[in-house]
Formats: structure tokens, C-alpha cells, sequence
């Protein structure tokens, strides 16, 4: 169940990115490649967190 919060979570940062870019940045950018790298970030510091979690706890 957290995983699937965590990834709602990066759809909608991912699309309010995407939105900023579009409308106020003027730049013609895809969602799919903005949902792309915001998933691989969050999953990327959620591994990060829990080895760090895994190794000061030792269990």
C-alpha cells in the first residue's frame, strides 16, 4: 500500500512539472519522459533510504 502512495505521489509531482514546464516555461515537453524520471528518482531515494534504514538498524 505505501508503494502505491508513493507512486500517486510521483504522478502527480510529475504532472505539476510537466504543467510548469508547458505552460510557463513555453516548453514542448512530454509527460511520458517527465513521469519517467520523477518515478525513477523517487524509487531511486526510496531504495537509498531503506538500505541506509537497513543498515543502521542491522535487521
Amino acid at each position: 500500500m505505501f508503494i502505491l502512495r508513493l507512486l500517486i505521489a510521483a504522478l502527480v509531482v510529475s504532472y505539476i512539472i510537466w504543467l510548469f514546464y508547458n505552460r510557463v516555461m513555453g516548453k514542448n515537453l512530454g509527460l511520458s519522459k517527465v513521469a519517467t524520471w520523477v518515478l525513477a528518482a523517487t524509487f531511486l531515494i526510496y531504495l537509498i533510504l531503506s538500505m541506509l534504514s537497513f543498515v543502521v538498524e542491522g535487521s
